[in-house]
């Protein structure tokens, strides 16, 4: 999406880039989310109302989620599949 941006804003029609650009929430690293942040911001980017705004929170807290909670959900799916 990065490198055919420009050509994708002009093709698409709102509806479906911003379906497009929803994708952006399944990059919950903290890395990905920084240059998806760093993306976003050195563009004009416009997908109706507060819609970029909230796939970005969107993406915050599944980051976030991740940070807090990868250690725990890794423990417990070892403990699970030697259960199995």
């Amino acid at each position: 999406m990065k490198e055919h941006y420009e050509r994708m804003e002009r093709q698409y029609p709102l509806g479906g880039f911003r379906r497009m650009c929803e994708g952006i929430i399944g990059l919950a690293t903290p890395s990905l989310e920084a240059d998806v942040r760093q993306f976003f911001a050195s563009r004009s980017v416009s997908l109706g109302g507060k819609t970029l705004d909230q796939y970005l929170e969107q993406l915050r807290i599944a980051v976030g989620f991740r940070e807090r909670e990868a250690e725990n959900l890794s423990a417990y799916l070892s403990r699970s599949s030697r259960g199995a």
